[in-house]
């Protein structure tokens, strides 16, 4: 009973070796689990760390996917309308036709004729532009044709009326014309600028500029070839297969280097350009016509006299107006007579100095030869490094004479005599300057000019220096010498 209560007695010599080797294997165990867990809270860590990046890239992704669906929505939603677009292209093309009406003009007998000459103008013109389309263009689907005609309606309206060429006087001729034009064909219009060359010529080129960039525009005309300035203008689009050129009058000189395809409409326009003046009115030729045949009835002669007329030379400016004008008929009566052949004759001598007038009495400038290029711009250059340009009255008149300022004068006097290719560009020069007579000039020595180059169409417009002279004609049919002696020009 007494053995119950015996424990055991720790005894170092005995338990010291096993207790020990217990702690050192529990520290052990100890820093294993201390550093297992460390490796699993950092495990954990990063295993956090990637998981939420792994949610941001998802979130991502998936609005990614939103994106791209809706862009695929949307290209091919573009898609669709790019190709209604297209189809609407093809399907509404148009052809657009730009007229110039100051210088493309209706003919004369369908303006006569008011709204009713409009409406045949503008289905007569409807019906050949459709037929040009089909035929040469293979344009077949164009249903809708415009036509804009741009002009001065005033302006034309007296010029047609002034020379004689409307059979009517009526000045609301072109209106009216206009008026029943526009009503015809719904996509035709009429556009009255008023005056002004360049009014007309902006709205022709900014309507231009507009229709070549169209891509639903297939066809495009121009009625302008009467201007040298729209030869200019359309250098630039020469490559375009759309463009035309509706001819009316013959084309201006300019239009020669322009390739585009032309076609005219003779039915609708005239062919000729408006005249300045009457044509019926020729009052030299009927007296020419008159007198010779008088002359030659009352001849006693056997043999054929040279028909001759008598009238007067041509007086001072001052002398014509005193006497009612400087028409024929007026100077006629003013003046001592002198006689002019309208017959082949002897050679005049060509050194004789002349002047040459048209069939409204009015001073015409000789034709110049081309001057040589190379010759001016050595003049030129020659003025600028002397500081003065040449004296035009001293080179220009027999030994200098026609100088009156002499060693004051304030231009260049040339030491040694021009030759006569520097007297020729020097003529070309001064023939740019305004004589302060102008048409009623008759001084033999006078090298000024007296009218424009090309009074009708001239590219300047109101800005040219000779503006005044415009729609002068400068046909000359007689040639007056210095001694006195006429004679009829040919043309």
């Amino acid at each position: 009973m007494n053995n119950r209560n015996v424990y055991h007695t720790y005894d170092p010599a005995v338990d010291g070796d096993e207790t020990d080797g217990f702690v050192t294997a529990y520290r052990e165990w100890e820093e294993s689990a201390h550093r297992h867990n460390a490796i699993s809270q950092d495990f954990a860590k990063q295993f956090q760390t990637l998981w939420q990046k792994c949610r941001e890239l998802e979130t991502e992704c998936l609005e990614q996917k939103k994106t791209v669906k809706l862009w695929q929505q949307e290209g091919r939603k573009m898609e669709r309308e790019l190709n209604y677009y297209k189809s609407a292209a093809e399907n509404a093309g148009f052809a657009f036709v730009i007229i110039d009406g100051d210088g493309a003009v209706f003919d004369e007998e369908l303006i006569a004729l008011g709204e009713e000459g409009g409406k045949k103008a503008a289905h007569e013109l409807h019906r050949h532009l459709r037929e040009y389309m089909q035929e040469e263009c293979e344009l077949h689907n164009l249903d809708n044709i415009f036509v804009h005609v741009v002009l001065n309606a005033q302006g034309l309206s007296s010029a047609l009326v002034q020379s004689g060429t409307l059979p009517t006087g009526d000045y609301a001729a072109v209106t009216k014309f206009g008026r029943g034009f526009c009503r015809a064909q719904p996509l035709f219009s009429f556009t009255d600028v008023g005056g002004g060359k360049e009014q007309a010529d902006h709205k022709v080129r900014k309507l231009f500029e507009m229709m070549e960039k169209n891509i639903q525009c297939k066809f495009l005309a121009l009625a302008g070839c009467h201007d040298n300035g729209y030869a200019t203008f359309l250098e630039s689009y020469r490559n375009n297969p759309k463009i035309r050129l509706l001819e009316t009058t013959p084309a201006a000189a300019d239009f020669r280097n322009c390739h585009f395809d032309r076609f005219s409409i003779p039915t609708v326009f005239r062919s000729e350009a408006v005249p300045s003046k009457p044509g019926s009115s020729r009052p030299v030729t009927n007296k020419l016509a008159t007198v010779t045949t008088q002359a030659m009835m009352n001849s006693p002669s056997p043999k054929p006299p040279s028909p001759a007329l008598t009238t007067a030379f041509r007086p001072k400016p001052a002398e014509a107006t005193s006497n009612g004008g400087n028409s024929y008929a007026a100077i006629g009566k003013a003046a001592p007579s002198q006689t002019f052949s309208i017959v082949p004759s002897k050679k005049k001598n060509t050194q004789q100095a002349f002047i040459l007038f048209n069939r409204d009495d009015e001073r015409v400038d000789a034709p110049l030869p081309k001057a040589d290029q190379g010759v001016v711009k050595r003049m030129e250059e020659q003025a600028k490094a002397i500081g003065a340009n040449f004296c035009n009255r001293y080179h220009l008149s027999p030994n200098g004479t026609g100088c009156k300022a002499g060693d004051n004068c304030s231009y260049y006097h040339s030491e040694t005599k021009l030759s006569k290719q520097e007297i020729l560009a020097l003529k070309h020069k001064t023939r740019k300057i305004v004589c302060n007579n102008g048409s009623i000039c008759d001084d033999f020595s006078c090298n000024l000019g007296h009218h424009c180059q090309s009074p009708v169409g001239c590219y300047f417009g109101s800005e040219c220096r000779f503006f005044k002279f415009h729609g002068m004609d400068i046909t000359p049919t007689l040639k007056v010498y210095e001694d006195g002696t006429r004679e009829v020009v040919s043309n």
